[in-house]
Parts: C-alpha cells; structure tokens; sequence
C-alpha cells in the first residue's frame, strides 16, 4: 500500500523520519527509513510504501513536488 503524507519529524542520524497522514485522523508512522538520495524537510509531503498494515513497516520513497 501507498500513502502521500507530510514529514512530521527527521532524525538524520539514523537516516529515518516521521510522517504524518492528515486525511487518516493525523495518524504518525513510527521512525521510518527514506530512500537514498533524498533531502527531506519538516513540512514536506512525501509518498511512503508499506509492505503491510503496520505503519512501522515501511519507506519514504519520493518527496512530491508542490
């Protein structure tokens, strides 16, 4: 599954963020991993690949353009 959603937090360190899902009541994924390559910024809508139902299990794959 897919979900376009904003960067609520980062942690550069470990390479991994936050995301928030506004039209899923706020929902906020645990600490997630993003793809190589990425610049992310708090504010930034991204889209996130979930191998299952659980939002801890997946990836930032794309940051989306305005």
């Amino acid at each position: 599954m897919n979900r376009k959603g904003e960067i609520s937090s980062i942690n550069t360190v470990a390479q991994t963020a936050r995301v928030t899902f506004r039209g899923y009541e706020n929902t906020v994924t645990a600490e997630i991993p993003y793809a190589v390559g990425l610049t992310l910024n708090i504010g930034d809508r991204v889209m996130v690949a979930f191998f299952s139902d659980n939002l801890a299990d997946g990836v930032i794959i794309a940051s989306i353009r305005r």
